[in-house]
C-alpha cells in the first residue's frame, strides 16, 4: 500500500481524491485485502487476550513490511535491517515470556474510556492540523500525520476490545457505542495512514506510528479495562527490558532500510 500511495501524484492533497486514485491500483487493493484480514485476526486476539499483551505484537508488522517492501523493490534487506529486526524479535520474546498480565475487566469502563478517547482525539486533531498546513513535500508533514495515525490506531485497538467484550457477555453490538467508535476510528485511521504514506517515506512514518500504537493502546487498557502487569519484580523487569528493546528496534529498524526513490508511475497490473 505504501509502494502505491507514495507513487501517487504530489498534487493529490485531499484524502478522498487520493483514495479514488488508489482504488484503481490492483497492488494497493491487494494490500487492502491483507489489511482487512489482519484487522479480523486482531479482533479475535483482543477478544481472548488483554491489550497490554496483544498490542505490542502489532510491531511485528514493521519487520514484515520492510522485508516485503525490499522484495517489491527487488533488493536484499540491508544488514542493519536484519540486526534491528533481531533486536525487535528478541525484545518481544523477552516481553512475552515475562508477561503474566491481568486480563482486567471484560466490559469497558465507559466514562474512563471516553475520557481517554477525548484526550487522544484532541492530540490527533492538533497533529493533523499542523501536518496538513505544512508543504506536501515536507517529510515532517508525513511524520505528523503518522503521529495522528498511530494514536488513532491505539485508540481503535482499545475500542475494538470494548466491542468484542460486549459480544463475549452476550450484549447486542448494535446497542453499544464501541461499534460506532470502531467504524469511525477505522475510517479516520485509514485516511490518515494513506496520507502519511503519500507525504513521507516508509522509514519516516513507520517508526513513530508503530511506537505510538502499542503505547496508546496499553494506556487505554490500564485506564479503561484495569489491566495490570504482574507485581513480581523479576517479571516487571523482564517486561520493561523487553518492551524497551522492542521499541528501540522499532525506532531504528526503518532507518537502515535504505528505501530507494519510488518510481513516478506504476503499471495498473500486478
Amino acid at each position: 500500500m505504501h509502494y502505491t500511495a507514495s507513487a501517487a501524484p504530489a498534487e493529490m492533497t485531499g484524502s478522498f481524491r487520493l483514495i479514488g486514485h488508489l482504488l484503481q491500483r490492483p497492488r494497493w487493493l491487494l494490500g487492502m485485502v491483507a489489511s482487512l484480514l489482519g484487522f479480523a485476526l486482531h479482533a479475535v486476539a483482543l477478544r481472548f487476550g488483554p491489550l497490554v499483551l496483544v498490542q505490542p505484537l502489532v510491531v511485528t508488522g514493521l519487520m514484515f513490511s520492510l522485508l516485503f517492501r525490499a522484495a517489491l523493490d527487488r533488493r536484499l534487506p540491508e544488514r542493519g535491517v536484519l540486526c534491528w529486526a533481531a533486536v525487535t524479535a528478541a525484545g518481544l520474546a523477552v516481553f512475552l515470556t515475562s508477561s503474566s498480565s491481568s486480563t482486567g475487566r471484560v466490559l469497558v469502563d465507559t466514562p474512563r474510556a471516553l475520557v481517554t478517547l477525548g484526550v487522544g482525539l484532541v492530540v490527533v486533531v492538533l497533529a493533523t492540523r499542523v501536518g496538513t498546513l505544512r508543504p506536501p513535500a515536507s517529510s515532517s508533514s508525513g511524520v505528523l500525520l503518522g503521529v495522528a495515525a498511530g494514536i488513532v490506531f491505539g485508540l481503535l485497538a482499545g475500542t475494538l476490545k470494548a466491542a468484542t467484550g460486549a459480544l463475549t457477555v452476550g450484549n447486542s453490538l448494535a446497542d453499544d457505542w464501541p461499534v460506532l467508535g470502531v467504524l469511525a476510528l477505522s475510517l479516520v485511521g485509514f485516511l490518515l495512514n494513506q496520507r502519511a504514506y503519500h507525504r513521507a517515506p516508509l522509514v519516516s512514518v513507520l517508526p513513530i506510528l508503530n511506537t505510538l500504537n502499542p503505547v496508546v493502546s496499553v494506556v487505554f487498557g490500564v485506564v479503561a479495562f484495569a489491566e495490570q502487569p504482574s507485581g513480581e519484580a523479576l517479571a516487571l523487569t523482564g517486561q520493561a527490558v523487553g518492551l524497551i528493546a522492542t521499541l528501540t528496534g522499532v525506532f531504528f529498524l526503518p532507518r537502515y532500510a535504505g528505501e530507494p526513490a519510488v518510481v513516478d508511475a506504476l503499471p495498473a497490473e500486478l
